[in-house]
């Protein structure tokens, strides 16, 4: 078989494996029985693992690639002598994994933490079980007199959840996990009522400590509210499903059990993942796969806790009904294997369906499941020093040199670093770069710290790369980009650093109110041509037609596929694409993303725009003004609130303004307007920014907002389909393309949670052109220095995004004013 199907077996030997469902290692010295890494026995039961087909297996292929005999006692004599780094390094680099996610809930002695594992593989990232969170509370001394209620211990447990989803510790938390199959098993009731899980907090509660929740109506109350966080962050919820050691009751672990959770309406769009192939519910497993689309897969502990017929039985069962794009795995090279040619030889499959499978079943399907591409993406393969244990990437099929790690400045300017691909990944992942701390204090035309922001050539900070935001750049396909984070060492943030001050206000959003903000950009550009007239060379319009022109796309098309197909490698989506107003000026609009990534998306289709115009012989431009007689370049921000998954900026039944908004949203929204002066020192940053901010462009002139009025500097949007009474969204016209996101969604947040503290009030719409109430309206700042005048009077924004940021910001803009 493997001869007839060797391009089958090349590629499953090949494939960098993605290990979605591990457990932290424990030292050497542990008390953590090594016999029971072979087999989920305990107690008398354990003595007796030695004598099954998986143990005798599993122990010789660990004798082979050790080099020692094959018996228990050589095999543990070789662990001391080498040590756990030298033998971990070995086993790692012989499994080929990318990546592993770590479920550290479950505590044994002497176990290494995740930091720990980051030396044998690129990428890590953590499970949170649920059931151990909730444990941890409850156990907490400092609750030791806590008189619960099912709602105060829900609102610890989630707000717990959040700061461990939202912690700026390098470790991403990819999915929640429950092992309620252990405890009062899988039927769970996601209508079970406040009271009676309030019940079984208390029985919980009274059986004394340390507390082990094993309630039913509790453990239910929990799990669909966990589900429910899960489902508002885009995050897979891993439920224990089959076998496991005798603490469970198999009969209550079959994932059918499952249906009441599968049914329930506000979870159609959850991911479940279905652990251990539900073995030996394999069948029923593979059955709500294919009739659920909730439902996937993964069948590690079946591999390898089973025999070889075993576990490829149980794979095949996994594959008779459910779709290879739902099926993950570990360890099981040779099962895919034989599943895999057995399905070709029986015509289930071509060859070519199978090497497409292998890549979804051991990695695709994982990283892209667990929102983990970014992370792990391009990383094909690592090798771990067995004496020093540095990672080291071996050499390239697809031939990466370069990673770029990227950084936006005050003045919104793109800078990278540019590492050679070797030693990215062996240092500079984890420990960053060097970078003066002068670099944030450096303006668009000097690189040099302007004087006033009190950043000088002494002292340095470490450039972070965010491996979540890492891609290969598909416009210079031997090279990566990653943007980067400031921080003072490799866990502490810097005050200066734009990303961690748009999180750092997302956080105080979400811990205050429970909000989240989205946010959707429409990018305006000019794409100029370079001629030759009278031996002079100049920069022109790509071409002289107007708005909406079919002819101008005509011509842009091939630079536009270009475009579209590089931002949907990076995972950005396009809503739409047309010609604008001016000469040579188009648009692309985004979709609304949290703000976090919608600033994180807007720096790469700056780049991927910028790039590819290049390389297409053009000049792309967001200056806010190009030409004084032509119209000018935004990039209008679209905004609303949202909650658990649900927009809440739209008015709605239990809140409603007069304005179609709810009334957290006018609060929100009258934050906004009234610090919108100062906010516009972030979002018209240059001079040329108030060119464009004139009366009769569309720009926002004037100090005001209204309902659909696209001259005024917010507007309310009520898209097609949504009732004409309502709102769902408000844009912001006063963001051109040279503000930096971060800090500019940074101000507007903070000055919406100014809004919320505060219950402010919108003043009523204008409905007409504000200009014809000029005498009535105030102007917004016509030129930078007033923008500026503005800010340094601000004391909320100044405070919430730190004196010394807004020192630097003001510094900068300064300079620019005396340019």
């Amino acid at each position: 078989m493997e001869d007839k199907y060797r391009e089958l077996k090349a590629a499953v030997e090949a494939v960098s494996a993605v290990d979605a469902h591990a457990h932290n290692l424990v030292d050497i010295h542990s008390s953590f029985p090594f016999l029971h890494c072979f087999s989920e026995a305990k107690g008398d039961a354990l003595p007796f693992a030695p004598h099954t087909l998986s143990f005798k297996r599993s122990l010789r292929d660990l004798a082979a690639l050790c080099g020692c005999e094959a018996s228990m006692s050589s095999l543990e004599h070789h662990r001391e002598s080498l040590g756990l780094l030298s033998i971990s390094a070995k086993c790692f680099g012989a499994a080929n994994l990318s990546a592993i996610f770590l479920d550290d809930g479950i505590q044994f002695d002497k176990m290494n933490d995740w930091e720990w594992h980051k030396s044998f593989v690129p990428a890590v990232g953590r499970i949170l079980r649920i059931e151990h969170l909730a444990e941890t509370i409850l156990n907490d001394d400092a609750h030791r007199t806590s008189e619960w209620t099912i709602e105060s211990f829900i609102e610890e447990f989630l707000a717990r959840m959040k700061l461990y989803l939202f912690s700026e510790l390098d470790i991403l938390i990819v999915a929640l996990k429950s092992i309620a199959a252990y405890r009062s098993g899988l039927e769970i009731d996601t209508e079970v009522s406040k009271s009676d899980a309030e019940k079984g907090l208390l029985e919980d509660l009274n059986a004394g400590r340390p507390v082990r929740i094993k309630n039913k109506s509790f453990i239910d109350f929990l799990f669909t509210c966990s589900l429910e966080v899960a489902l508002s962050y885009d995050l897979p919820m891993q439920i224990h499903t089959g076998f496991g050691d005798k603490d469970l009751d198999l009969r209550l672990s079959n994932p059918l059990h499952l249906r009441k959770v599968l049914e329930d309406k506000r979870f159609s769009k959850s991911k479940i993942v279905l652990l251990h192939a539900s073995y030996p519910f394999s069948k029923e497993a593979s059955y709500l796969a294919s009739v659920y689309s909730q439902i996937y897969l993964d069948f590690g502990l079946a591999v390898p806790k089973l025999s070889v017929q075993g576990m490829i039985a149980s794979v095949k069962e996994l594959f008779e009904l459910a779709p290879i794009k739902k099926a993950s795995s570990k360890r099981a090279r040779e099962v895919v294997f034989n599943v895999l040619a057995r399905a070709c030889d029986d015509g289930d499959l071509t060859v070519s369906e199978s090497l497409e499978a292998i890549e979804d079943i051991f990695r695709r399907n994982s990283l892209q499941l667990y929102n983990f591409n970014g992370v792990a993406g391009s990383i094909e393969s690592q090798s771990v020093a067995s004496l020093n244990v540095i990672s080291r990437i071996p050499p390239y099929k697809d031939g990466v040199a370069f990673v770029r790690i990227i950084w936006v400045d005050a003045s919104a300017q793109h800078r990278c670093r540019v590492i050679p691909v070797s030693r990215f990944y062996e240092v500079v992942k984890n420990t960053g770069v060097g970078l003066t701390m002068a670099s944030m204090g450096m303006s668009s035309f000097c690189d040099g710290p302007a004087d006033g922001t009190n950043l000088t050539a002494v002292g340095e900070i470490r450039l972070i790369p965010d491996l979540s935001t890492k891609h290969r750049i598909p416009w210079a396909n031997q090279e990566e980009m990653v943007l980067g984070d400031m921080k003072i060492n490799a866990t502490e943030a810097w005050e200066y650093c734009p990303r961690n001050a748009l999180r750092r206000l997302t956080r105080i959003l979400m811990d205050e109110f429970n909000l989240t903000m989205n946010a959707g950009f429409e990018n305006e550009f000019y794409l100029l041509k370079n001629v030759t007239s009278d031996g002079k060379e100049r920069w022109v319009p790509f071409d002289k037609t107007r708005y909406c022109s079919t002819s101008a796309f005509d011509a842009a098309s091939p630079i536009f596929q270009e475009v579209n197909s590089a931002l949907e490698a990076l995972g950005i989506s396009v809503e739409q694409l047309h010609a604008e107003a001016g000469q040579g000026q188009f648009e692309i609009s985004l979709g609304h993303k949290d703000a976090n990534l919608a600033a994180d998306n807007l720096i790469y289709v700056r780049e991927v725009v910028r790039s590819i115009a290049r390389k297409h012989g053009l000049l792309a431009t967001f200056l806010p003004k190009y030409r004084l007689d032509d119209f000018g370049s935004g990039s209008h921000v679209h905004l609303s609130l949202w909650e658990s998954g649900r927009n809440v900026f739209m008015g709605s039944n239990l809140s409603k303004t007069r304005h179609g908004m709810s009334e957290l949203g006018e609060q929100f929204m009258a934050g906004i307007y009234y610090h919108l002066p100062s906010i516009l020192a972030f979002t018209a940053p240059l001079p040329n920014s108030y060119d464009r901010i004139q009366p009769n462009t569309w720009s926002g002139a004037y100090h005001c907002w209204g309902k659909d009025n696209r001259e005024a500097p917010i507007r309310t949007a009520c898209p097609p389909g949504i009732s004409a009474d309502l709102v769902n969204n408000f844009e912001i016209k006063s963001f051109d393309g040279c503000a930096n996101p971060y800090l500019s969604l940074a101000a507007i947040i903070a000055a919406g949670i100014d809004g919320l503290r505060r219950k402010l009030k919108l003043p009523e719409p204008v409905e007409t052109n504000p200009s014809d109430h000029d005498s009535e309206l105030g102007r917004l700042p016509t030129k930078l220095s007033e923008a500026v005048e503005a800010l340094s009077q601000d004391k909320v924004l100044i405070e919430f995004l730190g004196e010394k940021l807004v020192t630097a910001v003001t510094a900068i803009r300064q300079i620019l004013m005396k340019e």
